[in-house]
């Protein structure tokens, strides 16, 4: 359970302070997620828990990614690249 909490805090961290490139955002995200399902996984293990929150969380995380992928993908070819600066309101073109 001490290295899910290790997990989560280092992601975050690298949520909050690395946040120049989409692509960084999506993979602390995922890191984040997969820390969480470490974690529940543990929990269920430790207090002899149905695993079906475990499923749920795991279902959810593979449609998260699936989906950041394809946004990616799709400023990719809008924009050219995937700065985060680059999503300024007045900059804005579809």
């Amino acid at each position: 359970m001490k290295v899910s909490w290790v997990g989560v805090l280092t992601s975050f961290f690298t949520f909050t302070k690395l946040n120049m490139h989409i692509l960084i955002l999506l993979i602390s995200l995922e890191a984040l997620m997969l820390s969480l399902l470490i974690f529940l996984f543990s929990f269920c293990m430790i207090y002899k828990n149905s695993y079906s929150m475990f499923l749920v969380l795991l279902t959810f995380a593979a449609c998260e990614a699936a989906l950041g992928l394809s946004l990616l993908v799709s400023i990719l070819r809008l924009r050219g690249n995937d700065l985060v600066t680059s999503f300024d309101s007045m900059k804005f073109y579809a």
